[in-house]
């Protein structure tokens, strides 16, 4: 890949880096704000059933997903600065181009990244019982 194209991947990554960053701050601030909500007596976090909790879950998910998007575009920068980017870390085929405008931080081709989505969604399947 042309260092031109690498860093046009880069002003965009390290772009999503700082608005990822600054939304995480920010969700973690909101969180810490609604489990320390001011006027308690005491910092201890109560049972969630004595709490306003609508939400509260789905935040978390938010900020823990945000958090490994930001990941993955840290190593994408990395990656980038290695000379390795837009190379499969798992067959070593370069990725993609139309892959890469539509995830820039992809670690991986479309065959392998499909490959681990089937590994993670594969049923575990029982063993045959053996009777004595």
């Amino acid at each position: 890949m042309e260092k031109k194209v690498q860093a046009g991947f880069e002003v965009q990554l390290i772009a999503l880096r700082q608005r990822l960053t600054r939304e995480i701050d920010s969700s973690e601030r909101a969180l810490r704000e609604d489990v320390f909500k001011p006027g308690r007596i005491t910092n201890l976090p109560t049972h969630p059933a004595d709490e306003d909790v609508e939400g509260l879950d789905s935040e978390i998910a938010i900020s823990q997903n945000e958090s490994r998007l930001l990941e993955q575009v840290e190593g994408a920068i990395e990656r980038i600065r290695a000379g390795a980017f837009g190379i499969c870390q798992k067959c070593g085929h370069e990725i993609d181009a139309e892959r890469l405008q539509a995830v820039p931080y992809t670690a991986y081709c479309i065959e392998c990244a499909r490959g681990e989505r089937e590994q993670i969604e594969k049923p575990v399947r029982d063993e045959p019982r053996r009777f004595l």
